[in-house]
């Protein structure tokens, strides 16, 4: 059972998701100026998105609303995001079909199974993360990575890992210990490999 999060608890998780609010704020002023998709896919943002629809189910359900508003703005910001990775025709397809698949798929868990939203996000941003992380390992290729995006989204999973200890939440625990994992091997490759735009 999920605590219910004091003032300053709140606070804590309105610093962390006001951090995803700023990384995805990054990556999308980035692709507005410079239109380099590449480095990003539309499979990957398809399955964050709807990482961050499952969140928002686990979080209305346990009336975490302060995480709820955050997870709103990142919705909108994930979907302006892949509404630009798909103007790229080599995108496209994959991406539309990532929708067509994964959006029903979604919705069908949470419909029946709407208590295991938090754990439906964790997956989703599990499956997401990993296809990206290989091939910025076995390619060595960051260009689109947004720096800034990056460690916004490392402030986002240390702020929010505290506040899943703090009230209890095994999905939020899980997600973000393997975020920081994927993170820290993201890092580590953006530095070795990045051309300074």
């Amino acid at each position: 059972m999920v605590a219910q999060p004091s003032l300053i608890v709140n606070t804590l998780i309105v610093i962390g998701e006001g951090f995803w609010v700023l990384s995805a704020t990054a990556q999308l002023r980035r692709l507005m100026r410079t239109r380099n998709v590449k480095g990003l896919s539309a499979v990957t943002t398809t399955l964050n998105t709807a990482g961050n629809v499952g969140w928002l189910t686990y979080f209305a359900l346990n009336h975490l609303w302060f995480p709820v508003v955050t997870n709103v703005m990142i919705l909108v910001l994930s979907v302006a995001i892949l509404g630009f990775i798909l103007s790229s025709r080599r995108q496209f397809v994959r991406g539309l079909a990532a929708i067509v698949i994964i959006g029903p798929l979604t919705s069908y868990v949470l419909v029946v199974h709407p208590a295991a939203g938090g754990w439906l996000g964790m997956a989703f941003n599990w499956l997401a993360g990993t296809p990206q992380l290989a091939k910025i390992m076995r390619r060595r290729k960051v260009s689109g990575l947004s720096e800034r995006a990056l460690y916004f989204a490392l402030g986002a999973m240390l702020c929010v890992l505290t506040y899943g200890l703090i009230i209890h939440s095994l999905p939020l625990v899980a997600g973000c210990i393997q975020g920081l994992i994927y993170m820290a091997l993201t890092l580590t490759y953006y530095y070795r490999h990045r051309k300074h735009d």
